[in-house]
């Protein structure tokens, strides 16, 4: 009766633990996914691949801003200018009379109009920095890919993780009912005078642990759903529900491994990305340079103007010109030169950064693929594991209730099984989160 009593508790309590979430909001609908499901939400309404589209979007604008360098630019003025103190004319030529007073000169009033236009048509260094808007759209296009690359991977890992604790869970749960039961048939034997109080106490305190670890799995579970949601951009207190198992990966995982090919890096997105990065470099220097030749730019001026004094009306006369100006640079005390022998030197500092970086990621590839081949014996040898330990799980109990072991030896089994559980999960979660960090290492998504 104790027995009973304390496991409708520890269910309860999970079961509010469970809940909890909804008990905060009023309920939502609730949300099953699968792996290629939640992928799908997540690379639809998740803010980390918004931005990215919004920064495509923004280079975009960027280039058409830098392309309208070429076309004229075209503006209109006016003026208006009022004389508080007219300036004074003096002559002192000889044969004339003196003029000691001078002569006031100029209007009162001074308006002004016009239209001025200019155009480049001879600019290298324009030229030349429009092709780097090529660069920045092929770098913003690179950082939007390796946005989805990583969310990707952030999501299948997520989901695996949810995986494992609900994995873990049953574990915990089985054993939970397992040693509910064995504390009853104890708890019998107790009260018949062939145990121990000891026997019964240690039996107790057994399904106390094992209520405990089954509490603490359920809010592993809940944790690890609310990652997963976060990382999808939905509602926080959307229900959620997880499809399949662990176990169910396992049997492509032979040909899954067959299918990836280590052999190349030619679609990472850190190494794409530093190539760009390299190449606006490049551009930057033959930018730098094109600031040696010179330059022809057109303009046009047409304007209107008046100049009346107050009790005068006003009367426009008409102006416009036309130029041509040339510009050649012969000297700025060496400063261009300087630029671009620094440019050079961060041009060959790229170069042995790169072998780093390529050297780095051939070194985590392999890791990853020794990681997989690793996990896999794992999986091979706790699913053995795990077999047997049901097996003498099973045994032990039989042997307990006819009183042919002890209370040590089925403990033991309990502890065992639950060992074999958790590291026969444990190694299939290491399997997927190795492949997933290798797929995203070779820029697949």
């Amino acid at each position: 009766m104790i027995v009973k009593r304390m496991n409708r508790k520890i269910v309860l309590l999970v079961a509010i633990i469970a809940l909890l979430p909804s008990m905060v909001l009023k309920a939502q609908d609730t949300l099953t996914v699968s792996l290629s499901k939640a992928l799908e939400i997540a690379l639809s309404e998740s803010p980390t691949i918004k931005v990215a589209n919004k920064e495509i979007e923004r280079i975009d604008y960027s280039k058409k801003e830098k392309f309208a360098a070429l076309f004229p630019t075209i503006s209109a003025n006016g003026s208006y200018q009022r004389a508080l103190k007219k300036q004074r004319m003096f002559f002192s030529f000889p044969g004339m009379p003196t003029n000691p007073d001078g002569i006031e000169v100029g209007q009162d009033n001074t308006f002004n109009a016009g239209l001025s236009a200019s155009i480049p048509i001879i600019s290298p260094t324009l030229w030349t920095s429009l092709q780097m808007t090529e660069l920045d759209a092929q770098l913003a296009l690179e950082t939007a890919r390796s946005s989805k690359i990583s969310l990707v991977n952030q999501v299948t890992k997520a989901y695996y993780t949810i995986l494992l604790t609900q994995d873990q869970y049953n574990v915990f749960k089985r054993s939970f009912e397992n040693t509910t039961e064995n504390a009853r048939i104890i708890n019998n034997k107790f009260k018949q005078g062939t145990v121990s109080e000891f026997e019964w106490i240690r039996a107790d305190v057994q399904v106390r642990n094992a209520g405990s670890n089954l509490v603490s799995a359920q809010s592993a579970v809940n944790m690890s759903k609310l990652q997963l949601k976060m990382l999808m951009g939905i509602d926080m207190f959307t229900g959620l529900n997880v499809e399949g198992s662990l176990a169910e990966f396992e049997k492509n995982m032979y040909g899954d491994v067959l299918s990836i090919d280590t052999t190349t890096l030619k679609t990472n997105t850190d190494l794409n990305q530093f190539d760009l990065k390299s190449k606006q470099l490049d551009h930057t220097l033959k930018i730098q340079k094109s600031g040696w030749w010179p330059t022809l730019a057109a303009s046009f001026n047409y304007q209107y103007m008046s100049m009346a004094n107050d009790a005068v009306a006003l009367k426009w006369f008409p102006m416009s010109t036309a130029a041509v100006q040339l510009n050649i640079p012969i000297f700025q005390g060496g400063a261009r030169v300087y630029r671009e022998k620094q440019l050079k030197i961060q041009i060959d500092e790229l170069k042995y950064q790169r072998d780093n970086l390529r050297r780095s990621l051939e070194m985590q590839a392999l890791s990853y693929l020794d990681n997989i081949k690793k996990a896999i014996e794992k999986i091979e040898s706790n699913k053995e594991g795990l077999r047997q330990a049901e097996k003498a799980v099973s045994i032990s109990t039989k042997l307990y209730e006819v009183g042919s072991s002890t209370y040590l030896d089925l403990s033991n089994s309990e502890l065992a099984y639950i060992s074999a559980g958790l590291s026969y999960n444990q190694s299939i979660f290491d399997y997927l989160s190795a492949k997933a960090d290798l797929e995203k290492l070779l820029g697949k998504k």
